[in-house]
């Protein structure tokens, strides 16, 4: 694997800690203490307000989920109404009876007219461009990005989600300043991104509105009581690697569980677990290498991190050591690397 493409796949297990923070900070507007957000996360509310720290990607759904919950609205408490829990369930229940995406979205907007959402929507078709457009209602002009991040992300899977394909995006607008966070954005959208713009939307090509819709409602209802939670259903199952991935990048400052604590995480036997590995050419410690090299390399493309600090969280008690794998990783120092 050369740099660019090691560096392309660090995106699809860590983040930095800023979507978090963000939810910390929201649901202190509405109540809820930092102290008890941060407990209720499994993080240190220190970890929480430095944007420097690399955090596994399931920590944003697990902030939001923790939001969602206490403020018992699908808008977070951030609106200038409340978006009654089971919305989202209903436009996509909805969108699920149609034939075509285009009537889906038709039937989505119907749905959020109708509840009195707080976030306005509407489809504009420019030639072979169809861009949906949304105007999120936000009491408080910190969380404007947040929200609008989350309604153009959820608005997104759900499309996809209903005809089972990735829909690739040809660019992703937001009204707001450009955030710090850029590759946050990068991974929830894998497209172009532009922000100080005049509108909050997201565009592609028209051709997708004549897709059919092939989404059971039953399969993904699981996932709509915590909409974001979307954003993890795969149209295929995950691989086994992936899923021990999963959870290798979830464990804070690399304190990685040894092989049985992992198998019995993946409800198998340890013996199970190495067969399934050697059925996909792999093992755990090939694994976990994997997991510490991309922490690694976010770290170093993302923060301004000391490299020491890098090395303690990657897992490595001594610089040496960190310095050593990560040539054998990449073919060059790691502050070369940065540089």
């Amino acid at each position: 694997m050369n740099q660019n493409d090691i560096s392309a796949a660090t995106g699809e297990l860590f983040a930095t800690n800023i979507f978090v923070r963000d939810f910390c900070f929201l649901g202190e507007s509405i109540g809820l203490a930092r102290e008890e957000f941060a407990k209720r996360i499994g993080l240190s509310l220190k970890s929480i307000e430095d944007p420097q720290v690399v955090i596994s990607k399931h920590y944003i759904i697990k902030g939001y989920t923790i939001i969602l919950e206490y403020s018992d609205d699908e808008f977070l408490g951030a609106g200038t109404a409340k978006l009654p829990r089971g919305s989202v369930d209903l436009m996509v229940k909805s969108a699920c009876t149609e034939q075509t995406l285009a009537q889906a979205l038709k039937a989505i907007e119907q749905v959020i007219r109708i509840s009195q959402s707080p976030v306005n929507s509407s489809t504009i078709i420019e030639g072979s461009l169809v861009r949906w457009r949304f105007i999120p209602k936000v009491k408080d002009p910190r969380f404007s990005l947040l929200i609008s991040a989350l309604c153009t992300c959820m608005g997104h899977k759900v499309l996809s989600t209903l005809i089972k394909k990735e829909i690739p995006l040809k660019y992703s607008h937001f009204m707001e300043d450009k955030p710090k966070n850029i590759s946050d954005y990068q991974f929830l959208f894998a497209c172009p991104i532009k922000f100080n713009q005049q509108h909050c939307e997201l565009a592609f090509d028209i051709k997708w509105l004549k897709q059919p819709v092939k989404c059971n409602y039953q399969e993904v209802k699981s996932y709509l009581d915590i909409p974001l939670s979307l954003i993890t259903y795969s149209f295929q199952t995950l691989g086994f690697i992936r899923q021990i991935k999963d959870l290798l990048s979830a464990c804070p400052y690399a304190r990685f569980p040894n092989q049985l604590e992992l198998a019995e995480q993946l409800g198998v036997s340890v013996r199970t677990m190495q067969r399934k590995l050697d059925a996909e050419n792999s093992n755990y410690m090939q694994i976990k290498d994997d997991i510490r090299q991309r922490k690694a390399i976010f770290y170093l493309e993302h923060t301004d991190k000391r490299l020491d600090e890098i090395a303690e969280r990657c897992g490595f008690s001594e610089m040496a050591s960190f310095t050593r794998a990560f040539i054998r990783w990449t073919g060059c120092s790691p502050s070369k690397y940065k540089n």
